[in-house]
């Protein structure tokens, strides 16, 4: 890579990094104003973790609650409603073969709304279900992208 496409890179991270975390803490704000419960369990959690000392590494990985918020908020209002992909050798998915080169789009918002994996309050703003951390929430499937690469 010449120093410019390096340059260009490096832009992409920093803007696409603000944008989703400007994005991720709106929804945020809107869910936690309209679920009020699950607004004071965080904040009493964190109250709890920080006590009388300044945010840290270790206490910001004691933040359950947070974390199980966090998580659903981008269940449902994820980042990327779409995730493009370059299949790079011949693949054969549920009887259809799909050759090198094809251009596939996995499209996210289907996968967090899906009702088969999240139940049928999948519409519903509900951190529990994030209780048990994110490969219980998803029964081991590959269907919780949050944050997705665009790789070629």
């Amino acid at each position: 890579m010449t120093i410019d496409e390096v340059m260009d890179e490096c832009k992409l991270f920093y803007f696409a990094g603000q944008e989703t975390t400007a994005s991720l803490l709106v929804w945020m704000m809107i869910l936690l104003s309209k679920h009020q419960e699950w607004q004071s369990r965080a904040r009493e959690e964190v109250l709890n973790v920080f006590r009388n000392k300044s945010l840290d590494l270790d206490g910001l990985n004691h933040l359950y609650v947070v974390t199980m918020i966090i998580h659903e908020v981008l269940r449902l209002y994820p980042p990327a409603v779409g995730l493009p992909r370059r299949i790079n050798r011949d693949i054969t998915v549920r009887g259809r073969t799909l050759p090198s080169g094809t251009e596939v789009r996995v499209p996210v918002m289907l996968l967090h709304y899906d009702e088969e994996t999240w139940g049928a309050d999948v519409k519903e703003f509900k951190p529990k279900r994030f209780s048990g951390g994110v490969s219980k929430a998803v029964k081991n499937q590959v269907t919780y992208l949050p944050f997705v690469k665009y790789i070629s």
